[in-house]
């Protein structure tokens, strides 16, 4: 007889990267998932997977069984949730942030999760935009909030909330200089996070609609760490709104205005389409109501600079 569990099994190996990385999301074995698979296969009399070349990839059986198998999870979740109540759901859930959001309304949400939901086991991950995608898409994250909308067909992505950035710099650096122009941008250095960070590219959208480029641009992957190169006055370098705002208060940073202004950055909530589980509906209904960066920034306070 068929069971949930095999078909969690079919399921997660079709929409992950690999069977390795299935095997982690239901905490089995790579053996273990492999032989639910080929349990649910002899019951079929069909194969669900064609195993001849490099990577296993669904047969046309296969992709026909995968939509019902994600209803039939789906009402096994309604099921537990309509005769329990949410305490119910359990088990794993991955998702990934950026460091800002770390640091602001991260903690919060994790602590409303576990009041919720005190069988699921949240495991946060804090990464870059590109790369909590490219997580998504191989099924390593089950969501992300993350800068900036979705271009790729298996994710899909709702708006949460909008956050400002402004340039900033040390005052010993800049001088009198409180205006970006291009003598500034050819006289100091620019730091910025990777390419696949959502502040990267709205600095590289603004470059290009004003016509400008840096002489010397530096990157590295951590806000905290940027910050701490532009108060040594290695560059100048974008900051949310109300990181630049407390730094600006201690006279570390000043504020460097620009014209345009930099871009409004929209924060979406990611997760792969098709995905409706309950802990996905869950999740994104608690961010609806918690994700907000003008909350206190947790690194600025423990350092007694708020």
């Amino acid at each position: 007889m068929m069971t949930l569990k095999q078909l969690e099994a079919f399921y997660w190996a079709a929409t992950s990267a690999n069977f390795t990385v299935a095997g982690e999301r239901l905490n089995v074995s790579q053996s273990s998932l492999s032989k639910r698979i080929r349990e649910l296969e002899e019951q079929f009399g069909r194969e669900l997977f064609d195993r001849s070349g490099h990577k296993a990839i669904l047969t046309e059986y296969g992709r026909t069984l995968l939509p019902l198998a994600r209803k039939f999870l789906e009402s096994a979740d309604e099921m537990c949730a309509v005769m329990t109540d949410d305490a119910t759901l359990r088990g794993d859930c991955r998702f990934g942030v950026g460091e800002f959001s770390s640091l602001t309304w991260l903690p919060e949400f994790v602590a409303r999760a576990r009041i919720q939901f005190p069988n699921l086991l949240l495991a946060p991950t804090v990464d870059i935009g590109a790369e909590m995608q490219q997580h998504l898409e191989d099924g390593v994250l089950d969501f992300a909030i993350i800068a900036g909308s979705s271009s790729r067909e298996s994710v899909a992505c709702e708006p949460l909330v909008d956050l400002r950035f402004h340039w900033g710099g040390h005052p010993s650096l800049l001088g009198s200089q409180r205006n970006l122009t291009a003598a500034l941008l050819r006289k100091v250095a620019m730091i910025t996070m990777p390419d696949g960070a959502g502040a990267a590219r709205m600095v590289q959208e603004w470059l290009t609609t004003s016509d400008l480029q840096a002489a010397q641009r530096l990157t590295c992957n951590s806000l905290a760490a940027i910050t701490g190169l532009v108060i040594a006055g290695i560059g100048i370098s974008v900051f949310p709104e109300n990181w630049l705002r407390n730094l600006e208060g201690k006279g570390l940073l000043a504020r460097i205005e620009c014209d345009p202004a930099l871009p409004i950055q929209h924060y979406y909530f990611h997760w792969r389409r098709g995905d409706n589980r309950l802990v996905i509906r869950k999740t994104r209904e608690l961010a609806r109501q918690v994700v907000n960066f003008n909350v206190p920034i947790t690194l600025l306070r423990s350092l007694s600079l708020t």
